[in-house]
């Protein structure tokens, strides 16, 4: 039986931005093996490192679908922040990034049901840890509004976020990922993090020209890739409340948030010169 889903989407061998995040995923991969081999850090580097690349550009190209660079952009510091010892979540970015996917529709098809089970198993996966929780829950959150902004609404999606929710929470329960005592602020990144969020809520995005991929080529909606773009920039900021000391994945996150941003300010001015 051949698998199916309607949120995967495989790499399309002749499109220059699949051509190029191969290479940069590659050769993540590769420079993780030889720092691992050589400075005795963990042979999981490889993987972690080309998770990070390959995970933050396609993040990117869900919060930003008219721009290819922008994901590519993203990719790049994910990767070498990885390699520079950050611990960078594959899991967390994942879990951001099928938030904004579901969101944005930009497979332009409803989710399967075991396309639901598979998030719902994801954002429970991802919660060992505080910051894994914020992520897993916004996941929850996101299965919901997809549901409600489709045109017929499904108890399956309904169902599934409670379970997604549900699972996310007893997994930071069992595994003591809630913090004991109150975590300590950062100051300049979560009022950063903070100032973020807020552009994403309050700046509306330009009209996408980007088509999603159906036999339909029905256009991506505005106020899902609005949406998108919210949760991602509210779960960042929430992240950097709880996520502890030092650079993790709600940095990399907001940054490949911010990078779309910046990006669409630039062709919202092109636009303008015309």
């Amino acid at each position: 039986m051949a698998f199916r889903s309607h949120v995967l989407r495989p790499l399309n061998p002749r499109s220059p931005s699949n051509i190029a995040i191969s290479g940069l995923t590659l050769l993540a991969a590769a420079a993780g093996g030889v720092i691992a081999l050589t400075t005795g850090r963990t042979l999981l580097l490889p993987i972690l490192a080309a998770g990070a690349t390959f995970f933050s550009w396609a993040l990117g190209r869900e919060l930003d679908p008219d721009h290819e660079p922008t994901g590519l952009l993203a990719a790049i510091p994910a990767g070498a922040l990885v390699l520079l010892g950050f611990d960078i979540s594959i899991l967390v970015t994942v879990a951001a990034l099928m938030s904004a996917r579901l969101l944005v529709e930009s497979t332009g098809r409803r989710p399967l049901p075991t396309d639901l089970a598979g998030m719902a198993v994801l954002a429970s996966v991802v919660s060992f840890t505080a910051l894994g929780w914020v992520f897993g829950f916004g996941l929850a959150i996101a299965i919901y509004l997809d549901d409600r902004m489709a045109e017929e609404h499904s108890s399956q999606g309904v169902v599934a976020a409670i379970g997604a929710a549900l699972g996310a929470s007893l997994v930071a329960t069992l595994t003591g990922a809630f913090p004991q005592a109150l975590p300590e602020i950062r100051p300049p990144l979560t009022l950063a993090l903070g100032l973020l969020a807020l552009i994403a809520v309050v700046r509306e995005p330009l009209d996408p020209i980007s088509l999603v991929d159906s036999r339909k080529k029905t256009p991506l909606r505005r106020d899902r890739l609005q949406v998108a773009r919210t949760m991602v920039g509210l779960l960042a900021f929430f992240g950097s409340l709880i996520g502890g000391e030092g650079i993790s994945a709600e940095v990399t996150v907001a940054l490949t948030l911010a990078l779309a941003l910046g990006s669409e300010e630039v062709e919202r001015l092109r636009r303008r010169r015309r």
